[in-house]
C-alpha cells in the first residue's frame, strides 16, 4: 500500500509518501505457519512416528515452539510494523524493532547500495537506515533524493536511482 501527497505551496512541488513492505512479504509468515502446520500433520499423520522419551518431547515441543510461533511472529511484525515516511523535513523510519527514527535530508551524509543487504544505505554522522528493495514506492525515494539532495551525496547509488527515477537527471 502506497501513499503518495504532492500539494503545491509558494509554487514548488512537495514529495512525500509512504513506503511499506509489499504482500508478498507480509504473506510470507503466514504462509510459513501453513507450510509448518502442513508439514507437522503429515508427520503426525502418515509417517506416524514412535512414540518419544520425555527428553525428546522437550526438544520437539521447543523446536515447535521456534519455527511455528516464534519465527512467523518476528517476521510478522517487521512486515506490518515497518514503514518509511518521506517529508519535507526528512526520512522517517518507523519500526516495531527500533522505534521512530528521524534523519534530516540536510544530515544525509551518503547513499549508496548495498548488494549485500540489498537496498540502499542512507548515511549520517550518527546513524544508518536500510530501505530495502522489498518496499513498494522506492521511486518515490529516489525523486526525494534526486530533488533534495546535491548528486555527490548520491553518486554511489546514481545507477540504481536512475533506473528509478521516471527521468533521471542523465537523461
Amino acid at each position: 500500500m502506497l501513499a503518495v501527497h504532492q500539494r503545491e505551496e509558494n509554487g514548488t512541488a512537495q514529495l512525500g509518501g509512504v513506503l511499506r513492505f509489499g504482500l508478498g512479504l507480509k504473506a510470507f509468515p503466514i504462509a510459513m505457519i501453513v507450510v509448518w502446520i502442513v508439514l507437522l500433520l503429515w508427520i503426525k499423520l502418515v509417517i506416524d512416528p514412535p512414540p518419544a522419551s520425555p527428553g525428546d518431547r522437550l526438544y520437539v515441543l521447543a523446536v515447535l515452539i521456534l519455527f511455528v510461533v516464534i519465527l512467523p511472529w518476528i517476521m510478522f511484525l517487521e512486515a506490518f510494523g515497518t514503514r518509511v515516511v518521506l517529508s519535507q523535513e526528512g526520512i522517517q523510519m518507523d519500526s516495531f524493532w527500533r522505534g521512530t527514527r528521524l534523519m534530516r535530508w540536510e544530515d544525509v551524509e551518503s547513499i549508496h547500495f548495498s548488494q549485500w543487504k540489498w537496498g540502499f544505505i542512507v548515511k549520517s554522522h550518527d546513524s544508518k537506515f536500510v530501505l530495502r528493495n522489498e518496499l513498494h514506492g522506492l521511486a518515490l525515494f529516489a525523486e526525494a533524493v534526486d530533488a533534495r539532495l546535491p548528486p555527490e551525496k548520491w553518486v554511489k547509488a546514481s545507477g540504481r536511482l536512475r533506473i528509478l527515477l521516471p527521468k533521471g537527471p542523465y537523461d
